[in-house]
């Protein structure tokens, strides 16, 4: 299968693109990207003569289409206002499509009919959170006949301590996503109702694994909440949560920069000049000097825990998944630093779309045509830990 990767000089695309290349049955993968010098770096790194590159601006829809056409399925790791632009682009050209989570997915949903017309497949976000969030949600669900609530926890924290670092911050995704965690409401599903609370509602301490252990979870802005209280509606469905943890030195360097200002868009008047803080900060953190003591080494953790019915107990479902040692040393040793299961589960997805795994045409969220213990089954070969436990919950009625 020939796969284009978007966005492909980015920290999400590089254990992606390290997986496809693992796969015999890739025999052509094509790296975009807007960045002409981190794309040459890449593939200088790479070395396989089943790579090519090539710079595109994908909200051009034209060139998209054009350098699309002739794959079989793009997997769009770029950032997520992109997304809608690529999705088009891809039904043009006649390919599958997938992504890590768009910035407006009902515009990509409302392709779904075109899609099906052309027995095409695509996917709103097969990353961590969303799509292996997503995932494990159904893979729970399947298992209940009626289904109360579903809670979703994950944490990613580097583990190194910050005083081992000399750049002042890292993030393990999309500093862009994290921004909007820290500051946009968030989606909240509670009693059958759609709700919109504050960014960091409702803290909890969650004992994760080692090495992430303990670590303070919230509400951050997430589409799981809605996508799944829709998905499974008829199941009875009155409870979906979202919530992700960082480590406290984060945390709080986060929440000082968003207090003084820096994370908001509106430009302010600096001595003449009309600057966004947010785009200032963005410049900073981006440009900041190459690292002369430790690396960042993110690990994450996420839980999903379905509560409900079957066969008329009460019941609770508990799935995680996470990130094998082997398979973390694997990533280093060949560059990756950053949290990158939802690369990897994105190539997951790719893969399964380009095998002919997933038979449902249209446009999709994953828990809608992905089968989810396949999803998993794929994802514990490729090295991540995954494990289901039941509970029976006695009524004390």
């Amino acid at each position: 299968m020939k796969i284009v990767v978007t966005g492909g000089a980015g920290a999400m695309a590089f254990p992606a693109i390290i997986h496809f290349l693992e796969q015999k049955d890739v025999t052509g993968l094509k790296i975009v990207d807007a960045d002409r010098q981190r794309l040459d770096e890449r593939i200088a790194i790479l070395n396989d003569e089943r790579v090519e590159a090539e710079v595109l601006d994908l909200m051009d829809v034209a060139a998209s289409t054009e350098t699309f056409a002739g794959f079989d399925v793009v997997y769009n790791c770029a950032f997520k206002t992109t997304c809608t632009a690529a999705t088009r682009a891809a039904l043009q050209a006649g390919a599958n499509y997938l992504d890590l989570g768009g910035f407006d997915k009902p515009a990509q949903v409302s392709m779904s009919d075109a899609f099906q017309n052309k027995g095409l497949i695509g996917i709103c976000g097969v990353g961590t959170a969303t799509g292996m969030s997503n995932l494990m949600s159904a893979y729970g669900v399947q298992q209940m006949d009626t289904v109360e609530s579903i809670r979703i926890v994950d944490a990613c924290v580097d583990i190194v301590p910050d005083a081992d670092h000399s750049r002042p911050l890292y993030w393990g995704f999309a500093i862009e996503n994290i921004i909007d965690e820290f500051v946009e409401d968030s989606p909240y599903f509670d009693e059958g109702q759609l709700k919109q609370v504050p960014a960091l509602s409702y803290p909890e301490v969650i004992n994760f694994r080692p090495p992430a252990g303990p670590v303070k979870v919230a509400t951050t802005v997430h589409s799981e909440p809605i996508s799944l209280s829709e998905t499974f509606k008829e199941k009875g469905l009155k409870h979906v949560s979202w919530k992700i943890g960082f480590e406290p030195d984060f945390e709080e360097k986060m929440n000082f920069v968003k207090d003084l200002g820096l994370l908001k868009e509106e430009p302010i008047e600096v001595d003449g000049q009309m600057v966004s803080p947010r785009a200032l900060f963005l410049k900073l953190v981006h440009n900041q000097p190459p690292e002369t003591k430790k690396a960042p080494d993110f690990r994450g953790h996420m839980m999903v825990i379905v509560k409900g019915e079957k066969a008329g107990q009460s019941a609770e479902y508990t799935i995680t998944e996470f990130a094998t040692e082997a398979l973390t040393l694997k990533m280093q040793s060949k560059g990756v630093f950053s949290s990158y299961r939802s690369g990897l589960y994105g190539a997951i997805g790719a893969l399964m779309i380009g095998r002919g795994q997933i038979e449902k045409k249209g446009v999709f969220y994953p828990e809608a045509c992905v089968p989810p213990d396949q999803f998993l089954h794929e994802a514990a070969r490729a090295g991540i830990e995954i494990e289901v436990s039941r509970k029976t919950l006695i009524d004390d009625r």
